[in-house]
């Protein structure tokens, strides 16, 4: 939806207006006057015409087939139902739920408020999330308001989750007290998911309320007595009516006949003490009636450590991140073609038919949070539809929703693949509630819903490993199959034995997967089993995969397959719903066998934690660019001769005898040895680099005499020492062992002979600049950094510039999350533009400029200026005035996005790469 610009709300005037319409009641006198109030003190709209504000906008009811009005709509932003104090608010949220599916798709505000002056309920209808709070309330509950207007993230949803992380912990203590008395492993994952199960159906009306919580009360305080009630009403639970013990109590008996496999599996008595009672009771006083199943996989996450969630590569996800998934991958058409067909049955009744056909499939699916995202819109969609078909058909006064609903959407045409028992268990069991919401806000809409009891449905989850595993077994692989997910998030350096094996066999062979990540095995084996199918899919992958070498990788298995990716979001902070919750840079790539989408869609983001930009482009490259379809390959050179090479320093692998003395032993030298004094040398490596240089010397004896290293004691004894070090390689392949016969020099001597600049090998992801300096050819430069002899500051500007940093990110390779600069791979490919002169003296005018604000910091590091915190503004506003004039030489817009600078970068560099790679 379109955002709207805001200041933050005032938390002063929420007190003046709350104060101020205390006393008011009656809605036909006062409500319109609330809201304009509202409006213009608390939300700055002045004119409420051009904000989109109607009040009692005529709609015609899809449930009546009446002519009503809407309270106050605005569009894009909100629909409004308010009441008269002290009305039925549910009652008036129905009735406002009635005026939003009336309205046609795409005409529909995210968020429904009811009010009755005294009361505020906010209801989140994409992330099915609701806030209430009172009149008094108002100012601490602002913010909930002004994320509304701007449609960005609702900071009301952090604070949900961190409710449904309260019911997450108690689950998690629970389980700890089993653990800690000897009950783990299968049985008890059982025994936990029933629970969870009961606990649910306690607080959601699948029988009498709070039966469950009265049958733990009225057991003994001891606990001694409690394994033996459950076993007893997990018994009744999987028994029929006419077949159970009459005389079992009472209350056990009024429990309905659940069946589905949840209550099938025999498994042993857990004898509770007062402390696990004390626990458990813990877990019935919660009311689990609202929580939403995305956060089930908390309550994994709490009883594991967090070696254990990083070997597995584990991410919890919100459905925020969720639905960038879901929606583009199928719930944007659907939506579209509902909206096409809005006034045509025959339409209508097709794609209901359709409906029935989807199928959802998660290869690894955890606690099944997109499975259950996915379920829940599809359900939401059909509900639509059938209200909406209904009113076409005349039925609005008998909607004809009989014990199933005839509902095209269920559980048995969702699946997934999940290697751990317990998370597969909370899968199957989040979609089964899930499914109870959904029945629950049908029976709001409709006044109508499904028994589900006994359960015939359920969501097909293979406990497997899905590497191992043909998932042909699982689904049947055609156009109607959606595969979605996020698979472990595990770097090529962090597998364990076990999955180098199961990547190896996943690849057998194939050239190329030795450094991926181990979530591109996920993308092979769905191109792979969808091959010349019209399946369609998407994951969700750390940003690594479209860097460095991989995206050679992901473009490879895409093209031998005849793969295209549809859709993508370019890096953006993957967060998740639980404690201590991961914020990876990930991306998503959707990809499809056939061409599906003439158009691509690409959102970037102008950082990690920014709101997403949509942008329709005509290709999506393997480093997620609207530009050509080529990969960076490793170049000798650079492409211009006029550009000087980038060079490796010296290369010590002398045990730090000669390359390694502190400023102590380099004092000591020139006071007690002045022959050796007289070779004494700064070496500068990247921590000299980023923190400065002086702090490290070395002893340069390449224009020594023999007789100088003969007669002094120390260059004697250092030199002895390097021989020794290196004689003990030979044997080995080592190159140090080949230098032992040349002691008194570095193993490989590369010096610059002319003033030089100096270049991180290594530049961590946080700077947005890379930092470079100058140094004078008597300091010595080592392997840990690159130098370039050169002067030329117009050089030096163009990679003190934003668009080579940006390249630099995308085709560099990473060590841990940092990048990894190379002469081959980077420099040498990076398309530098073609100068005249006048633009070539800017660029150097402004790299002087550059250095010169530098030296206005004289107790700063280099690595300090250039941290994002910490960067004066004056230089930062030097750099941002060198990006303009860079973007200019490179013939892109000032005000171009990354995207478009890089898709330019791509296209210069197809054209330069052309028939010239080495």
């Amino acid at each position: 939806m379109a955002t709207l610009k805001t200041p933050l709300l005032s938390k002063q005037e929420a007190i003046k207006f709350a104060d101020k319409w205390k006393s008011f009641s009656d809605e036909k006198q006062h409500a319109r006057g609330f809201w304009s109030e509202f409006f213009r003190t608390l939300c700055g709209v002045d004119d409420e015409e051009i904000a989109g504000i109607e009040y009692e906008k005529k709609v015609k009811s899809s449930l009546s087939g009446n002519q009503e009005y809407i309270d106050v709509y605005w569009k894009n932003v909100a629909l409004i139902e308010h009441k008269s104090a002290g009305e039925n608010l549910d009652k008036a949220e129905l009735q406002a739920r009635g005026y939003l599916k009336s309205l046609p798709p795409g005409y529909r505000p995210r968020t429904i408020i009811i009010s009755d002056f005294a009361n505020f309920r906010l209801i989140d209808e994409k992330l099915n999330r609701t806030h209430q709070f009172t009149l008094a309330e108002l100012p601490n509950n602002i913010h909930r308001f002004e994320s509304i207007i701007s449609g960005s993230r609702p900071q009301a949803l952090e604070e949900e989750i961190t409710v449904d992380q309260v019911a997450a912990k108690l689950m998690a203590n629970l389980y700890l007290e089993l653990e800690s008395h000897g009950f783990e492993g299968h049985e008890t994952s059982i025994f936990l998911i029933r629970i969870l199960f009961l606990m649910f159906g306690d607080d959601t009306g699948m029988w009498e309320r709070n039966l469950v919580k009265s049958l733990i009360l009225r057991t003994k305080e001891d606990g001694s007595d409690i394994g033996k009630t459950f076993d007893t009403l997990f018994t009744v639970l999987n028994t029929p009516e006419e077949e159970r013990n009459k005389k079992l109590d009472e209350n056990t008996l009024k429990f309905p006949y659940v069946n589905g496999g949840i209550f099938s599996e025999d498994i042993s008595i857990i004898d509770f003490n007062k402390k696990m009672r004390v626990a458990l009771i813990n877990v019935a006083n919660y009311d689990w009636g609202s929580i939403n199943p995305t956060i089930f996989g908390a309550m994994f996450q709490l009883i594991k450590s967090k070696d254990e969630r990083r070997e597995l590569g584990e991410h919890y996800t919100s459905e925020e991140n969720i639905i960038k998934i879901v929606y583009p991958l199928f719930l944007d058409e659907l939506q579209e073609r509902l909206a096409a067909a809005w006034d045509n049955k025959k339409e209508l009744k097709k794609l209901r038919q359709d409906l029935a056909k989807i199928k959802v499939f998660d290869p690894a699916c955890g606690c099944g949070n997109f499975l259950v995202v996915s379920y829940r819109h599809l359900r939401q969609l059909e509900l639509e539809l059938i209200v909406r078909l209904n009113n076409l058909e005349g039925k609005q006064d008998a909607l004809q929703l009989d014990g199933s609903m005839g509902l095209s959407i269920t559980l048995n045409q969702f699946y997934g693949i999940e290697i751990e028992e317990w998370p597969a268990q909370v899968a199957r069991m989040a979609l089964f509630l899930t499914d109870h919401q959904e029945n629950l806000r049908l029976e709001r809409i409709t006044g109508a819903t499904p028994n589900r009891f006994p359960i015939k449905d359920y969501a097909n989850i293979q406990n497997a490993n899905a590497l191992r595993f043909d998932w042909r077994e699982l689904v049947k692989f055609d156009e109607n199959l959606f595969i979605l997910g996020n698979p472990p998030f595990i770097g090529s350096r962090m597998q364990s034995t076990e999955q180098r094996a199961d990547q190896e066999l996943v690849w057998s062979g194939s050239r190329g997967f030795g450094m991926s990540d181990y979530v591109s095995n996920w993308f092979l084996l769905a191109a792979k089993f969808g091959e010349k199918t019209e399946v369609k899919c998407a994951f969700v992958s750390t940003n690594s995969v479209t860097q460095g070498d991989q995206p050679a990788c992901i473009s490879a298995l895409l093209e031998n397959y005849g793969y295209e990716i549809d859709f993508a979001h370019r890096t953006f902070a993957w967060d998740n719903e639980s404690t201590g919750k991961a914020a990876v840079h990930c991306v998503i790539i959707g990809f499809s066998f056939l061409n599906h989408h003439s158009e691509k869609m690409l959102w970037e983001y102008a950082s990690p934690r920014s709101n997403p930009i949509e942008k329709k482009v005509r290709f999506i490259n393997a480093y997620l660019i609207d530009g050509p379809n080529v990969l960076v390959g490793a170049r000798k050179s650079p492409f211009s001769p006029k550009i000087p090479p980038l060079l490796t320093g010296n290369e010590p692998r002398d045990g730090g005898f000669l390359s390694n003395l502190d400023i102590s032993e380099a004092e000591t030298i020139r006071e007690t040895d002045l022959i050796a004094a007289k070779y004494l040398r700064q070496i500068i490596g990247a921590d000299e680099l980023l923190n400065g240089p002086g702090k490290r010397f070395c002893l340069w004896l390449t224009d020594a005499k023999p007789s100088d290293i003969a007669s002094s004691k120390i260059l004697k004894e250092r030199v002895a020492q390097v021989r020794e070090n290196r004689l003990k390689a030979v044997g080995t392949k080592s190159a140090k062992a080949r230098t032992a016969d040349t002691p008194a020099l570095f193993s490989r001597v590369a010096q610059p002979q002319t003033r030089y600049m100096a270049v991180p090998s290594v530049s961590s992801e946080k700077r947005a600049y890379i930092p470079i300096a100058f140094f004078e050819k008597e300091v010595i430069v080592n392997n840990a950094i690159f130098f370039i002899e050169s002067e030329d500051y117009s050089l030096f500007a163009i990679l003190e510039s934003h668009p080579f940093t940006m390249w630099v990110q995308t085709v560099s390779s990473r060590m841990k999350s940092d990048y990894q600069i190379s002469a081959s791979s980077v420099y040498n490919t990076f398309p530098f533009p073609d100068l005249h002169a006048s633009l070539k003296s800017d660029l150097s005018d402004l790299g002087k400029e550059i250095l010169e604000e530098r030296t206005k910091y004289p107790d700063s590091k280099l690595g300090d200026l250039y941290d994002p915190l910490l960067m004066p503004s004056s230089l930062l506003k030097l750099h941002k005035k060198l990006d303009s004039t860079v973007l200019k030489a490179l013939g892109v817009k000032i005000d171009a996005t990354d995207s478009e600078i890089l898709g330019l970068l791509f296209s210069e560099y197809a054209r330069l790469s052309d028939d010239k790679l080495l």
